[in-house]
């Protein structure tokens, strides 16, 4: 208690140049509310702070889920690439050898590819995408 008394003499004799300014007791408050001040702002800085790492959080997986879905994308165009080459392949040989069974053939497999939408099923290749436990080989 000593110790503590002494503390508020020290102060208040540090605030005797300050008396004839402004009375005694605003100074006080002054500091109050200074000191108020300043734990808003770091409480305030904290709450930025969350909130650029929960920020951050969200861009990577945003970024990573972008990267998937390319990935994902690019490998089932690159198929159906495939499959109308080898369909341009077979009509191609139907056409030189004048075999018209080929020509079908190859007419009837690019006219599958061609004809069914990569996206028939983007609900299911969605929720298959967004789910967390999936494994997807690429």
């Amino acid at each position: 208690m000593f110790k503590k008394m002494n503390q508020l003499k020290t102060i208040s004799g540090k605030m005797a140049p300050v008396k004839d300014l402004m009375p005694q007791g605003d100074v006080l408050e002054f500091f109050s509310k200074l000191t108020d001040a300043y734990t808003e702002s770091q409480i305030t800085s904290r709450e930025i702070a969350a909130v650029q790492a929960q920020k951050e959080i969200i861009i990577q997986e945003i970024e990573s889920k972008y990267e998937l879905y390319h990935k994902v994308f690019d490998r089932l165009f690159d198929e159906r690439k495939v499959a109308i080459t080898k369909s341009f392949e077979i009509i191609d040989k139907g056409l030189a050898s004048g075999d018209r069974e080929l020509i079908g053939m190859g007419l009837q497999t690019l006219s599958q590819v061609v004809t069914t939408s990569p996206f028939a099923d983007i609900a299911q290749l969605s929720k298959t995408l967004n789910k967390k436990d999936t494994i997807i080989e690429i």
